[in-house]
């Protein structure tokens, strides 16, 4: 009779492991086809990325980086009048904005 306990202990736990092994087997290979898609995905944005920062540099060397000491001083002159104007003009439309809104204000609180 202890032969028959044995040989079913044996037996379910032979079943057992071979469930388990299927089991993990299949996680794995779902695993694995997982990292091969985020490899994949990661492939394809570092590509982006690398087409997005050239393009970053291009447009970079395109533009003017500013004055340098080697630029006609009528020129920074020029440069720094026509700022001053536009932000002159800024400040006057904001001041405008600012007066209108405090008259609502002021028309509200009477």
């Amino acid at each position: 009779m202890w032969f028959w306990v044995w040989t079913l202990l044996i037996v379910g736990t032979l079943v057992g492991a071979f469930f388990l092994a299927r089991s993990l087997w299949r996680a794995a290979k779902g695993l694995l086809e997982e990292l091969g898609r985020a490899s994949q995905r990661f492939g394809e944005s570092a590509d982006r990325l690398q087409e997005a920062s050239d393009r970053a540099r291009e447009a970079a060397s395109t533009q003017h980086a500013g004055p340098s000491l080697f630029d006609d001083v009528t020129i920074h002159y020029q440069r720094v009048h026509a700022q001053r104007v536009a932000r002159a003009g800024r400040r006057d439309a904001r001041r405008t904005r600012n007066v209108a809104t405090w008259q609502k204000w002021k028309h509200f609180n009477e």
